[in-house]
C-alpha cells in the first residue's frame, strides 16, 4: 500500500463525504496510493465518479505533481477518439496540419481519465489494451512506440463484467482495466450526507457568482431531505442548489426557491424508467429481506438465475445484507 502524506491525507479529507457515506469509498482511495495498478470507477450516472478520479491523482504523491488528464470516450466519434488517445505525426491523415502528442503522452506521470470507458468502441478497445499491456503507445502514422508511464482511471455506470459476458465489451480490457474497483454509492445511499453536500454546493455557487454567504432554512433543510435525488444523483443536488441561488434575492434559501428550480423530466419514458427502477429496487430488497441477504434463496424467490440477480444488485447499487449461506 502506498504511503499517505499529510498533503494527501488532507485532499481526502476535502471529498464531502470522507467521515460518512464515502468513508469506504476514501479507504479504498489510500490502498492504491502510490501503487502501479489502473482502477475502474463504477457508479451511477452523476455520482461524483470524476470527481474520485481527481482526488485519487492529487492524493497520490507519485502522480499529482504530473498531469491529470480526462477523457469523455462518449464524446468522440471513433476516428477522432482514436487519434486523441494516442496521438499523431503531422501528416498522418487529411487534416492533420501539426504533431498532437494524445492523451497517453501528455498524462505522462500522471493519471489519464477515461470517463465513460463503457462506450468505447469494440474497434478501439483491443488498440487501448495494447498500450496498457505494453506500457508503450504508438502515434498514428509513426511506426516506432514510445514508452509511458500512465495510470488509467477509467469510470462508468456500466457493469462491464456482465457487459464482458455479453460480448458487449473486451473481457481481456475489462480485466487490465479494474486492477481495482471502486464503487461510488448513489446519493440514496448515503443520506448522511445530503445536507453537508447541499452546504458545500451552495458555498461555491455564491462563491462563483460572487454572492455574499447564503444559508439554507430550516425548511429548505427539511425539503431536500424529502426528495429522493434519484434521478441524478449529486448532480441534481448542485443543479437545483445553483439555480435556487439564482432565484434567490435575499441572504436565505427558503422552499419555494427550491420547488422553483426543479428541472422538469427529460421526457415521459425518462420518468417512466424511473418508475420502473424504483419498483425492481423495492422488488429485489423485498427478496432479499425475506431471504435474510441469502442471494440464492432469493433469487429462487423471484424466479431467476442467482447470476442474473448478482447483476441487478449491483446495477442498481443494492449492497447484500446478511451473511452469504451457499
Amino acid at each position: 500500500m502506498g504511503q499517505l502524506d499529510l498533503r494527501g491525507e488532507e485532499r481526502l479529507r476535502q471529498i464531502v463525504g470522507s467521515q460518512g457515506g464515502l468513508a469506504p469509498v476514501v479507504a479504498d482511495l489510500r490502498r492504491v496510493l502510490g501503487v502501479r495498478v489502473n482502477v475502474l470507477v463504477l457508479g451511477e450516472s452523476g455520482t461524483g465518479k470524476e470527481v474520485i478520479a481527481r482526488a485519487l491523482h492529487e492524493a497520490d504523491p507519485r502522480r499529482r505533481h504530473r498531469p491529470f488528464v480526462p477523457l469523455n470516450c462518449a464524446a468522440l466519434p471513433e476516428a477522432l477518439l482514436e487519434a486523441e488517445l494516442f496521438g499523431y505525426r503531422q501528416g498522418a491523415f487529411t487534416g492533420a496540419a501539426a504533431a498532437h502528442a494524445g492523451d497517453f503522452l501528455q498524462a505522462e506521470g500522471g493519471t489519464l481519465f477515461l470517463d465513460e470507458v463503457g462506450e468505447l468502441p469494440l474497434a478501439l478497445q483491443p488498440k487501448l489494451l495494447r498500450v496498457l499491456q505494453e506500457r508503450a503507445v504508438r502515434r498514428l502514422g509513426e511506426t516506432r512506440e514510445v514508452g509511458v508511464d500512465v495510470r488509467v482511471v477509467a469510470a462508468t455506470s456500466r457493469e462491464l463484467g456482465a457487459a464482458a459476458c455479453r460480448g458487449e465489451f473486451r473481457a481481456d480490457l475489462y480485466y487490465r482495466l479494474a486492477d481495482f474497483v471502486i464503487r461510488v454509492p448513489p446519493l440514496r445511499q448515503r443520506r448522511q450526507d445530503l445536507i453537508l453536500l447541499a452546504l458545500h454546493f451552495l458555498r461555491a455557487c455564491c462563491r462563483d457568482f460572487g454572492r455574499e454567504p447564503c444559508r439554507l432554512s430550516p425548511a429548505a433543510v427539511a425539503w431536500l431531505e424529502a426528495r429522493d435525488w434519484a434521478r441524478n444523483n449529486v448532480r441534481e443536488l448542485q443543479v437545483a442548489l445553483k439555480r435556487a441561488l439564482l432565484l434567490c434575492e435575499g441572504s436565505c434559501i427558503e422552499p419555494e426557491h427550491l420547488e422553483a428550480a426543479q428541472l422538469e423530466e427529460v421526457s415521459p419514458a425518462g420518468a417512466l424508467h424511473q418508475k420502473l427502477r424504483a419498483y425492481e429496487q423495492v422488488h429485489l430488497e423485498e427478496a432479499l429481506a425475506r431471504s435474510q441477504g441469502n442471494i440464492s434463496a432469493a433469487a429462487r424467490l423471484l424466479e431467476m438465475k442467482r447470476s442474473t440477480l448478482c447483476d441487478r444488485l449491483a446495477r442498481l447499487g443494492i449492497r447484500r445484507q446478511g451473511r452469504e449461506r451457499d
